[in-house]
């Protein structure tokens, strides 16, 4: 017997638009953890029941592809389902739809690790699942394994660097910087470099290391205007760490 995907329905509200009346790209990333959330809850892995354990989620990778999106006064509904374990991920996809006009608006993949906080080691999540109903999911794999690896580093000559300091307000549950302003940092560096108002379309982030409350990442990259596509990456500013690799495509708003 097939598993359902997990559906969750999310009103677009005032605070998450921009100029255009569509969502605010990085606001996405918002829903996508917390439709994830919801339904790990639902299924017994949810970031309380594995702090019992010692462990915790933390996304490592995520890709996000819109071909459009859902503007204010419209609601935006996701469904999401896990698709499957490779060595230390826990893969989980989604799809994005438009109530008001049943459109399905864009696509997603993430993978995921589960780490003892302590001392940030990852642990199997198949293994440590093992006790739970065996997945059986029907749905599309859009973002897996090879489509969602490593971010090559390409060769860039010094340019801008948009320096961001970590406030305490940005802090999540784990007590790093919370995803969502990855993609936040990295439009702000797109909107700097250009002198524009962006919507990044589609977007792959490689989350590489820890951001803590009063670290400092400078962020840096490189943006081809003619053919709207980036690389982007937060070094962190004392340890010279990478944080994070954001690769993809925008569109002028």
């Amino acid at each position: 017997m097939k598993n359902p995907p997990y559906i969750v329905e999310y009103p677009i509200q005032l605070n998450d638009i921009s100029v255009d009346a569509g969502i605010r790209s990085w606001k996405l990333f918002d829903y996508l953890q917390d439709a994830a959330g919801r339904h790990a809850d639902i299924l017994g892995v949810g970031l309380r029941q594995l702090k019992e354990s010692s462990l915790s989620w933390v996304l490592s990778r995520i890709r996000v592809r819109m071909d459009e999106f859902p503007e204010y006064g419209d609601t935006l509904r996701i469904k999401t389902y896990p698709s499957g374990f490779d060595r230390l991920f826990a893969y989980r996809q989604f799809e994005l739809f438009s109530v008001a006009s049943g459109k399905k608006l864009g696509v997603a993949g993430s993978a995921w690790l589960t780490l003892n906080p302590e001392n940030y080691r990852p642990v199997s999540p198949a293994k440590y699942m093992t006790g739970l109903p065996e997945w059986d999911y029907d749905g599309e794999i859009y973002f897996q394994g090879d489509s969602m690896g490593k971010i090559p580093t390409p060769d860039m000559e010094p340019g801008m660097v948009l320096s961001q300091r970590i406030s305490c307000t940005q802090i999540d549950f784990n007590r790093h910087l919370n995803n969502a302003f990855y993609a936040m940092f990295t439009e702000d560096y797109l909107g700097c470099v250009t002198g524009k108002l962006v919507r990044i379309k589609e977007i792959q982030i490689n989350f590489n290391g820890s951001t803590e409350c009063g670290d400092t990442l400078d962020c840096s990259g490189t943006v081809d205007e003619n053919a709207h596509t980036f690389y982007v990456s937060g070094i962190q500013q004392l340890s010279g760490k990478n944080a994070f690799q954001a690769l993809g495509s925008y569109r002028l708003i």
